[in-house]
Order: structure tokens, then sequence, then C-alpha cells
């Protein structure tokens, strides 16, 4: 009696697929029910959509004035007057965008850059890698970080890039804590034993199985800095250690307007009110996202 060949089918899904592609789902599904959140997100990406757009949407050069129209309050040529330079305030507030939003966004991926390697490490492998990262913790943690990124600050100058480093810099503590103890959760899990008898690798092991498994919490976190980060970074161009001319920025444009706020309110307000935006969109979509990806910790 000869054996019939059948036709291979497609193949089936493996259960840990099955398993993250619901998992994915059902925090889109809890995300799309918290409507606050939901409505920060489309903000949010709103205001990244105008930083990343900003030469073209800018009704004027960032560096263009008009001495005719100095401190002149709205009107049709200039939507929210100008500055006393004769800048357009609508075209600085949109340049601030692009700024901020450069800063807000780089720092937090410069923590992560720093600090994932060194928390999965610690987490993973243990032993001496713990022990060393633990006393690294441990030594960043004694000098408060906004000093530590004021004095690389005074040291090394600043642009917009070195601003975001030496942010991103104070960050990576943040990160590196959070990827440890989601390794040191994970490890021991039945996924990661099964993994283990099959004779997978460690790098295998730490980025295809547990990373994805890890990423939920990291992903939360990283949003959580935006807004940090954003008045962070504008409290040191209030000051006149951060951005400095012809960069436009929200912390620089009240830094140069709050002599004026008697005259022409709106050069306060617009960067006040831009600053504000951005850190309540973030913040609440910071909190849909740790809702959604762990509805345990509500």
């Amino acid at each position: 009696m000869t054996a019939v060949p059948v036709a291979a089918g497609p193949p089936v899904p493996t259960a840990a697929r099955r398993s993250s592609d619901s998992f994915w789902h059902a925090a889109w599904y809890r995300y799309r029910q918290n409507r606050l959140a939901l409505v920060a997100g489309v903000v949010a990406v709103f205001i990244l959509l105008v930083g990343i757009l900003a030469p073209w949407i800018a009704p004027h050069s960032d560096t263009a004035t008009d001495l005719s129209s100095v401190l002149a309050g709205a009107s049709w040529h200039h939507w929210l007057g100008t500055d006393q330079i004769g800048r357009d305030t609508l075209t600085r507030a949109i340049w601030g965008d692009r700024t901020s939003m450069t800063v807000a966004i780089g720092a937090p991926v410069v923590g992560l850059v720093i600090g994932l390697p060194l928390g999965i490490l610690a987490g993973w492998w243990g032993g001496v890698f713990d022990w060393v990262t633990l006393r690294l913790y441990e030594l960043f943690q004694m000098v408060p970080t906004i000093l530590a990124a004021l004095l690389f600050i005074i040291v090394f100058g600043v642009n917009v890039w070195k601003l975001a480093l030496f942010i991103g810099i104070t960050l990576w503590v943040g990160f590196s804590r959070l990827a440890r103890a989601q390794y040191l959760a994970l490890r021991e899990r039945d996924f990661v034993h099964a993994a283990r008898a099959l004779g997978a690798p460690s790098w295998r092991i730490t980025l295809v199985h547990i990373l994805p498994n890890a990423v939920g919490p990291i992903i939360v976190f990283f949003v959580q800095q935006i807004p940090y980060v954003i008045f962070t970074a504008a409290g040191f161009s209030f000051l006149g250690l951060g951005i400095q001319d012809p960069l436009a920025d929200w912390g620089k444009m009240i830094n140069d307007s709050v002599t004026y706020l008697p005259i022409d309110a709106l050069l306060v307000l617009v960067p006040i009110g831009c600053i504000g935006l951005a850190c309540l969109s973030f913040s609440f979509l910071g909190d849909g996202l740790r809702d959604a990806l762990d509805p345990t910790s509500r």
C-alpha cells in the first residue's frame, strides 16, 4: 500500500505570534476606549507634523525681520503679531516647535541607546554586570540630573543636538533600571526556558524572545520623558543657557519677550501655550499608553 502525498497547506502561526498579535490588538482596543488619550495622541502627532513641516508651512522666513512692524499687534499679514525686532510670532512659534520637538525626541533616544543595552546586560547576565551597573546607577544619582546637564552646557557649549545629547545623558539611568527590571522578571518565564531547551543562543533569547515582551513599558517610559525634556529645554533657554539666536525656541521666545508683556501679551502667551499644549498632550498620551499596555496599573 503506497502513501498518498498530501499537499502542504499554509504555515500555521506559532502560539507566541498569536499571543503577541492578540496582545497588541487588545492594547489598541483599550487605548481607543480612552477618549482623552486618543485626543492627546492626535494633538501630539499634529505637533510633531508641524515641526517636521515647518519650512513649508511657516508664513515667513524664520530669520526675516520687518523693522516697520516692530511690536505690531495681530493683523492679516502677521496673524499673531511681531516681536521686538519685527519677526513674525507665528513663524517663530512654528520653528520653535521644530527645535523643541527635536530636543524632546532626541534626548530620550540618547537615554534609550545608552541605558537599554546596560539594563539588558545587568538583567540577563547578572553577576558582575549587575553589580557594576548598580554602582553606575548610584554614581549618576548622586548628582541632580538638571545640574549635570547644566554642567555639560557650560563646559561644552550648546546647540540643538548638543542640548538633546546632554539632557539624554541624564536620562539613561531610568531606561536602564526599567530594562533591568523587565529582564529580571522575564528571564525565568516558561517561554525563555523553552527557548533555552531548544538551544537558542543568549543573544537571540534576549533580543527576539524577551525584548518584544519588555517593549511595552519601555515605550510608555519613553513617551513620559518627552514633557520633562520640553520643560527642561525651555527652562535652559529661558535662562539664556539653551538655544541661541537665530534659532527659534519656545523658552527663548519667553525670555526675549517677557519685558514686552505690557505692550503685547501674545509674545509671551503664544510660547507658553505651545509648551503647555505639548506637555499636556504627551503626558495624557503616556498615561493612555500605560493603561493600554498594562491594564493592571490602573
